[in-house]
């Protein structure tokens, strides 16, 4: 046997010999305590019927404001550390349900993700949106939670009936006391709305003469002149509403980030509202292990290299 056959043969045995110690290590070796800057987040998703219109991109596919939502909070739930609590939300008419109050996310990833695969537009309750009464609320009802959450909320801001121009809902609150981050969702481009039956099934699309194009309610109790004149109307269709956004953003207290391309911006935008605290918790380094050996079996084993030897 030559030295050159033997040298292999020796290295071929270390490498295996590694392989078997990572292969252990990742079996027994118990985790180790990490600090970690943990949060506490309340992710809200808008489900009224605008939230339909696909205008939206998501790995190269379009796809509705929905399902783009849902996705998001898919990918940033996998951003966060353990130790941090992520509860889930939805929003129809002009109230905000929280479906699940803040848990870790490691231990409860997959019921957060089984519950986000069940959000959709047929879970709403009502063909109102009336986003401003939401947002307000939401935040009432977060305060109640111990400690408070910061919100992501994703909406694309139809306000359905849509608002008067001088008289709008009062935030009754502090801006601020309750951090949080404003998800635009959307695009420019003024699109029909897609109309869906109580069973969920789109039936046609909203046409100009089914929806309100100006306030008639306020208009009407406060007796105000110029309630009947004529208004572009264009209520049917819907875009992303950028500057009302970013209005309520101001008057929260809360950011607002718009053109996400990646769920790392969310979770980086509310890093830097959320109230953030430092925790001990437990980190396994068994997927490195594991990935270790892995990496030195491929190298032993691999059919090419195994040739080349031969």
């Amino acid at each position: 046997m030559s030295f050159l056959m033997l040298s292999r043969a020796y290295l071929t045995a270390v490498l295996l010999g590694l392989a078997a110690l990572f292969a252990g290590l990742a079996i027994w070796l118990p985790p180790i305590d990490k600090e970690s800057e943990v949060m506490d987040v309340m992710f809200v998703i808008d489900i009224t019927q605008s939230m339909n219109v696909e205008d939206v991109v998501y790995q190269a596919q379009k796809v509705n404001r929905i399902d783009w939502s849902t996705s998001m909070v898919h990918e940033a739930l996998q951003e966060m550390d353990c130790g941090s609590r992520a509860g889930l939300g939805i929003f129809s008419e002009y109230r905000s349900l929280i479906l699940i109050n803040p848990v870790e996310v490691c231990e409860n990833y997959d019921v957060l993700v089984q519950a986000l695969t069940r959000i959709d537009g047929p879970m709403a309750w009502a063909q109102a949106s009336e986003v401003s009464k939401a947002l307000f609320s939401l935040i009432k009802n977060v305060r109640k939670i111990k400690p408070s959450p910061a919100i992501v909320f994703l909406t694309d801001g139809h306000e359905s009936p849509p608002l008067h121009e001088t008289i709008r809902p009062r935030f009754v609150g502090t801006p601020g006391a309750v951090p949080g981050v404003l998800v635009g969702v959307g695009g420019d481009e003024l699109l029909p709305i897609p109309r869906r039956d109580k069973h969920g099934d789109v039936i046609g699309v909203w046409e100009v003469k089914d929806v309100l194009h100006h306030d008639v309610y306020v208009s009407s109790r406060f007796n105000m002149p110029g309630a009947e004149k004529q208004v572009a109307k264009t209520e049917h269709l819907s875009s992303q509403k950028r500057a009302h956004l970013q209005g309520l953003a101001g008057i929260a207290g809360m950011d607002y980030i718009s053109d996400v391309l990646q769920a790392k911006a969310i979770i980086s935008a509310v890093k830097k509202v959320a109230n953030t605290r430092p925790q001990i918790v437990k980190y396994s380094l068994a997927p490195w292990f594991s990935l270790a050996a892995l990496c030195l079996l491929v190298w032993v084993y691999y059919p090419k290299r195994n040739k080349s030897i031969r």
